[in-house]
């Protein structure tokens, strides 16, 4: 069974299990629709927010609506959260926002895994209803069209959907005072067919960003862009490029815009599985991230577990943070033991 259909049948039975501080409540754990059928692992449709952790839900809710940002699979157009428990975009926004208006919970849970000295404020995003700006940020796209996707695509750029969009963005003052930039793509229960996406119109947008003298894909030539519009390569090229062409803009003063990937290590129909023909002939025996870090330099790209994301949080969550903590536990856990 795949980790998909295992997690669908864990929230079957989380649904409905009897605990003090119980998950949904419990109009909320009806079946839901997805896709035109009523689905067990999903929330009643009128209940969609309560994928959110109950703390952050309404801030989370307003921070989107005020930024016209798409819910992935959102009901009402989009505008509320998807009711599909296994949702990726509500599994990043359940982890980090809790760090939206919380420097030092920016800092003591992402400098283990980088040099993080002080977490700076993302000061081109819209403010927060308190008037400061956020710590960490969702679908962000650059302040401009960095990658010519207007051309094709409109020129009212949307955050979420239709536009190269960073699941999460966080900023900071390395241990050596440059300023870097995390730009962040989430994956939860996702997995890909092998599935060509290389339309001319794409393959146009993008090549001259590849091709940029001295850019992250120097002189890796047109078979390798050809091999990468297959998903999830072509959304980390995109991504990649967009955090290639941040840095060289110096957005929001940035010395340095690098790709941080977080996927459950448990996920191997998405970690084993190169959907590309053309890189599985070039690195035979490598896996889909393993495939990525010998395409891209290694101080642009970093690959993390949510599973050690998790016990990182576990481990310095403080007294104000424990339910939240708890909540990705029980929620996030699968068949771990805390």
């Amino acid at each position: 069974m795949s980790f998909r259909e295992t997690e669908k049948k864990r929230y079957r039975e989380l649904k409905h299990k009897k605990r003090k501080s119980p998950l949904f409540n419990p109009r909320a754990k009806s079946d839901g629709f997805y896709r035109g059928k009523p689905r067990s692992f999903c929330l009643a449709d009128d209940y969609s927010s309560e994928n959110l952790y109950e703390d952050i839900r309404d801030s989370a809710i307003e921070y989107f609506r005020a930024r016209n940002i798409t819910w992935h699979d959102g009901l009402d157009k989009g505008r509320r959260p998807s009711n599909h428990l296994c949702c990726s975009q509500s599994c990043c926004v359940n982890f980090l926002y809790p760090m939206v208006s919380h420097p030092a919970l920016v800092k003591s849970i992402f400098e283990k895994f980088y040099p993080v000295k002080t977490p700076l404020p993302i000061n081109k995003e819209a403010p927060l209803p308190d008037g400061s700006y956020p710590y960490t940020a969702f679908e962000w796209i650059g302040v401009c069209d960095y990658l010519g996707e207007t051309k094709r695509k409109g020129a009212n750029r949307t955050r979420g959907a239709n536009f190269t969009s960073a699941d999460f963005i966080f900023r900071f003052r390395r241990a050596d005072n440059q300023i870097q930039i995390v730009l962040g793509e989430w994956k939860y229960t996702e997995y890909y067919a092998q599935s060509d996406k290389g339309i001319k119109v794409r393959k146009d947008n993008y090549s001259s960003a590849f091709n940029r003298t001295r850019g992250i894909f120097t002189d890796k030539g047109e078979d390798v862009y050809n091999a990468l519009f297959f998903e999830p390569y072509y959304q980390l090229m995109r991504l990649q490029l967009l955090a290639q062409e941040m840095q060289l803009a110096k957005e929001m003063d940035a010395d340095l815009v690098t790709v941080l990937h977080i996927c459950p290590e448990v996920n191997h129909a998405f970690r084993k599985k190169v959907t590309s023909p053309k890189l599985r002939e070039m690195y035979p025996g490598k896996n889909t991230l393993e495939v990525w870090e010998e395409l891209v330099p290694s101080d642009k790209f970093k690959s993390i577990t949510v599973e050690s994301l998790l016990d990182n949080i576990v481990e310095v969550a403080g007294p104000k943070d424990r339910g939240w903590a708890d909540y990705l536990k029980t929620r996030y856990g699968w068949d771990r033991v805390y």
